[in-house]
């Protein structure tokens, strides 16, 4: 039984007052960077990563320089606080494919001729993406899902190719995802043909449950 009637809670002066109450402790309880890359390289999906060898860092700040240029929320800190992780797939196609096989259909597998058939990020959402308190706000869950999809196709793309630019995405919200949590990220071509892409990326919590599927038609932008 709650604590106070539904007759009460359902007044606007209560509502406002737990909503104001949960935005101030939101805004109290702010991680700082150092205690997300702490908490961040104690988490067992990183450890799983690092101790496979088919997975090989990613410097994110200089793919940033390439293609993937201006169109990547990574390093603004407003949105992400720290970098993520990012690790490249080193390993046979067929070992990349089996990494998303069980979530997608066979179409929207990993596509042959790509120099890094999946890319993995550990990212913590920051408590800036609020949309509801508590909750990362859909669009910044979309300019994630791009940008994740960005940089898997500038690592298969010659720098010297022009910028990553969308043609279209579409969002698939299955779980709401919370501020202040960190994600698993997985990103891939299924399709390179002629400077078009198509890419897909699954966002996972933790412990491994899917929170939002993406797919988004890309193509490289010459430049002038």
């Amino acid at each position: 039984m709650p604590l106070l009637p539904p007759s009460v809670l359902g007044r606007p002066c209560v509502m406002q007052a737990v909503v104001l109450t949960r935005r101030i402790f939101a805004a109290w309880y702010v991680r700082s960077a150092a205690d997300i890359i702490r908490e961040r390289a104690s988490l067992d999906v990183v450890k799983e990563i690092e101790q496979d060898v088919a997975w090989k860092p990613i410097d994110i700040s200089a793919e940033l320089k390439g293609v993937a240029g201006s169109d990547s929320h990574f390093g603004y800190r407003t949105i992400s606080k720290v970098l993520p992780l990012a690790y490249g797939w080193t390993g046979d196609l067929k070992a990349a494919q089996q990494l998303v096989a069980a979530k997608v259909p066979v179409d929207r597998l990993p596509g042959a001729g790509t120099h890094v058939p999946v890319l993995a990020l550990v990212d913590y959402i920051s408590e800036c993406t609020n949309g509801h308190p508590g909750l990362i706000h859909g669009g910044m869950t979309a300019i994630i899902a791009h940008s994740s999809m960005s940089l898997v196709t500038a690592l298969n793309t010659p720098r010297s190719a022009g910028a990553v630019v969308s043609k279209s995405l579409n969002m698939d919200y299955r779980k709401p995802i919370r501020t202040g949590q960190f994600v698993k990220i997985f990103a891939w071509l299924y399709k390179c043909e002629q400077g078009k892409m198509t890419a897909a990326v699954h966002f996972y919590s933790p412990s491994g449950q899917m929170l939002v599927e993406a797919i988004s038609d890309l193509e490289i932008a010459k430049q002038n």
